[in-house]
């Protein structure tokens, strides 16, 4: 007993010794630091629960804006904080063969859905991204607009039931989102607008779950992968991955066997289990393979997974967001409804692809609300092999986790003045917003490949509702104060939701 004390207490000053050395990654190479402390590093606030990861990186950046990088701990993982964004550009853009890779946690054998194109690295992910590209052309979208478009009218028609009442906009525009994603992603007619336990909304709203195991579950994910690794950790709860597993290999034996064709990204990623390829003619048939099939179940699967949490989470927060806006810029949103009105008018009040893209202050008021509120408030990349930042002496180690906070950066009044107001102008310049660092939707390579059909559902959305409602604040303190951010989440949450009243426009 009294040996394994004398070992304990020798252990003592050793781990001591240890914490302190990894503390000091950064300075040992000369990179400005910040002061961490064991056992969360620099990420105290977001480890206590007190802010969200986004905005802690948006404070790291505030602090320390006036530097190009630099060195932060999560936890014990040293990380480098990318601010410049010439360097930024470097990171996405110019050297992207440095920084392909996020990092983050795969293993397609025993967690298949882990294997989807977010997450998946190097030749994999060139391959798999270069064959769904041609998913999200003009031609394939226009020919699922109708759909949008039909599920806009049960939006129109469930918010007009409510008019007068104050609705919490951000559950109603999560479920138009999710029966969207589930008709153009899976081919299913959904209606989680109407029927309060619908099945896709229930486990689309426990991937974003703010519990404890699914913030753990998340944040392995990203900034942790080898405890995912050791631990068994899973990167969605079970439940999630047998429902969706279950909804693709019917959906897939069904059409097969019946020889259906569905205009949606379904029968698009048929195509490509199939005959190893999108077609690029636009056409929408396939010819069932006997084949081996090009991708498995699985693959299928998660690259169909991906694209239903991605698209519904942040074009719901994006769409409820703009509107919390709207009602507390009563002028903006009477010139966006004029707009509307006016595209509308001259072509017979039908909302069509074609039409809906001649809305040019819309899309500002769309690109001004990603600024205020990115649904991504942050970047991770990967450093592949070792990069030398240009005009230093400084080289990235391969291996090194790097961030971009974007939610800083989009709230920097030395690139946007006055960044808590909503000013939808600032958009209609393209010279010179192309000058500003604007990272909604990532850049280079590897940008976010569903972006049209994000802001093809998101500007629907918004047409729906503004073309027959206005809304207002149901809270009249929040005409100036901003929103709380839930402290719990990975991304941008309003505390409580966004509570709004509607009232049905009068015909002029």
């Amino acid at each position: 007993m009294f040996a394994w004390i004398i070992c304990a207490a020798a252990a003592v000053p050793l781990v001591y010794f240890l914490i302190v050395y990894q503390f000091s990654y950064w300075k040992r190479r000369g990179i400005t630091q910040l002061t961490p402390s064991f056992p969360f590093g620099d990420l105290g606030p977001f480890f206590r629960q007190r802010s969200s990861l986004g905005v802690v990186y948006a404070d790291v950046y505030r602090l320390c804006k006036r530097l190009p990088f630099v060195g932060i701990y999560f936890s014990l993982r040293p990380m480098l904080v990318v601010n410049d964004p010439e360097l930024i550009k470097n990171v996405l853009v110019r050297d992207f063969d440095h920084f392909h890779d996020r990092g983050l946690y795969v293993n397609e054998e025993k967690d298949p859905l882990s294997g989807h194109l977010f997450a998946l690295g190097g030749e994999q992910w060139r391959h798999h991204r270069s064959k769904l590209t041609p998913t999200f052309t003009s031609g394939r979208l226009k020919e699922m607009f109708t759909n949008l478009v039909q599920i806009g009218r049960v939006l129109q028609d469930h918010v007009a039931k409510r008019a007068g009442e104050d609705i919490e906009i951000r559950d109603v525009m999560a479920r138009y989102t999710t029966d969207i994603i589930a008709s153009v992603g899976f081919g299913i007619e959904n209606d989680s607008i109407n029927e309060k336990g619908n099945i896709f909304r229930e486990m689309g709203t426990k991937v974003f779950s703010t519990d404890l195991k699914t913030i753990l579950r998340l944040t392995s994910t990203f900034f942790t992968p080898k405890l995912n690794a050791l631990f068994g950790f899973k990167f969605i709860a079970q439940e999630i991955e047998d429902f969706i597993m279950n909804v693709v290999r019917e959906t897939l034996e069904y059409r097969e066997s019946n020889k259906v064709v569905r205009k949606d990204m379904m029968q698009l990623l048929m195509q490509l289990r199939n005959s190893g390829t999108v077609s690029i003619d636009d056409r929408w048939d396939i010819e069932v393979s006997t084949n081996k099939k090009k991708l498995s179940l699985e693959q299928v699967t998660a690259h169909a997974f991906v694209f239903f949490i991605a698209a519904y989470e942040t074009s719901s927060t994006t769409i409820s967001f703009c509107l919390f806006e709207l009602a507390r810029n009563p002028d903006i949103q009477k010139k966006v409804q004029q707009e509307i009105d006016q595209v509308l008018a001259s072509h017979n009040g039908e909302i069509t692809y074609d039409n809906i893209n001649e809305m040019k202050y819309l899309e500002n008021c769309i690109d001004e609300t990603l600024r205020k509120y990115p649904a991504v408030p942050f970047l991770n990349r990967e450093c592949s092999k070792d990069y030398k930042i240009p005009g230093t002496d400084t080289t990235i180690e391969k291996g090194t986790s790097l961030v971009i906070p974007v939610l800083g950066l989009h709230r920097d009044p030395d690139h946007y003045p006055e960044p808590d107001r909503f000013i939808p102008e600032r958009f209609s310049n393209f010279e010179d917003i192309s000058t500003k660092p604007y990272l909604p939707f990532g850049a280079g390579p590897r940008n976010c490949i569903g972006l049209r059909l994000g802001k093809l559902q998101t500007k629907a959305g918004l047409v729906m509702m503004l073309s027959k409602f206005n809304v207002r604040l149901a809270d009249e303190t929040y005409a100036s104060k901003e929103l709380a951010l839930d402290a719990r989440s990975v991304v941008l949450m309003p505390v409580g939701g966004i509570k709004v009243s509607i009232s049905e426009r009068r015909a002029s």
